[in-house]
C-alpha cells in the first residue's frame, strides 16, 4: 500500500445554489444600472426648468442616489466575481482530489503486481 493516502472526501460545495447566487447578483446589478440610468433620465427632464434652492437639493440627493446604486452594482458584480472564484477553487480541489486517488490507486496496483511477482518468484525457487 502507498505510504501516502489522498483525501477520499469530496468536496462540499453547493454549484446549484452558487450559480444562482452569481446570476441573482448580476442580474441585480444589471437592474441597479438599469433603474439609475432610467432614474437620471426622468431627472434631466425634471430639471430642464427647474431652479433655486430646492433644484440644488434635489441635484445633491440624485448624485447621492446615483452613485449609492453604482456602487451597490459594483459590490454585487464583486460578490458574484467572489462566488465564481470559490466555485473554481472547488472545482480544481475536487479535479486534484480525484486525480490524487486514481495516483494513490495506480501505485497501489503497481506495488500489488511487484509483490504478486515477487512471491511468484520466491515459489519457483
Amino acid at each position: 500500500m502507498p505510504n501516502w493516502s489522498p483525501n477520499w472526501n469530496n468536496v462540499v460545495w453547493d454549484w446549484g445554489a452558487a450559480d444562482a447566487a452569481i446570476s441573482a447578483l448580476r442580474s441585480a446589478a444589471g437592474l441597479l444600472d438599469g433603474t439609475a440610468g432610467e432614474r437620471a433620465g426622468v431627472a434631466r427632464d425634471a430639471q430642464a426648468e427647474w431652479r433655486g434652492l430646492h433644484r440644488e437639493r434635489f441635484d445633491g440627493e440624485l448624485a447621492q442616489i446615483l452613485n449609492r446604486a453604482r456602487d451597490l452594482a459594483s459590490e454585487c458584480r464583486a460578490a458574484a466575481d467572489r462566488i465564481a472564484s470559490a466555485s473554481r477553487r472547488a472545482y480544481e480541489e475536487q479535479r486534484h482530489r480525484e486525480r490524487e486517488r486514481e495516483r494513490w490507486r495506480r501505485e497501489k496496483e503497481d506495488e500489488d503486481r511487484r509483490r504478486r511477482e515477487e512471491e511468484a518468484r520466491r515459489r519457483r525457487r
